[in-house]
């Protein structure tokens, strides 16, 4: 679950700017497990306006959505057996929806 392009600079930006900069979590960012990276993420994400989530629909799937200001952009159809698969596709996403700005 790695960002690209002007997304991850920015998101490393937001990051220094942030209380987490003056822990060791900074500078060990890709070593900590990716459900906390995940929640960075949502945060990082949603203070630019892009707000993300995940969710089960039935017993055996999970999905995504995302949403711009309260619009609607994106709800991935197909859905993921694991929590882990479904955060992972939202932060593409994500990512590539940043990077398109």
């Amino acid at each position: 679950m790695k960002l690209t392009g002007k997304c991850k600079d920015d998101f490393f930006k937001w990051l220094e700017e942030t209380d987490v900069s003056d822990t060791d979590l900074f500078w060990q960012w890709y070593k900590i497990p990716e459900s906390m990276q995940y929640g960075v993420y949502v945060d990082f994400f949603d203070s630019v306006g892009l707000s993300i989530g995940v969710y089960k629909i039935d017993i055996s799937k999970w999905f995504g959505i995302i949403l711009k200001n309260n619009r609607y952009l994106n709800n991935f159809k197909e859905g993921y057996s694991t929590l882990s698969e479904a955060r992972t596709e939202a932060i593409k996403k994500a990512n590539e929806i940043y990077n398109k700005k």
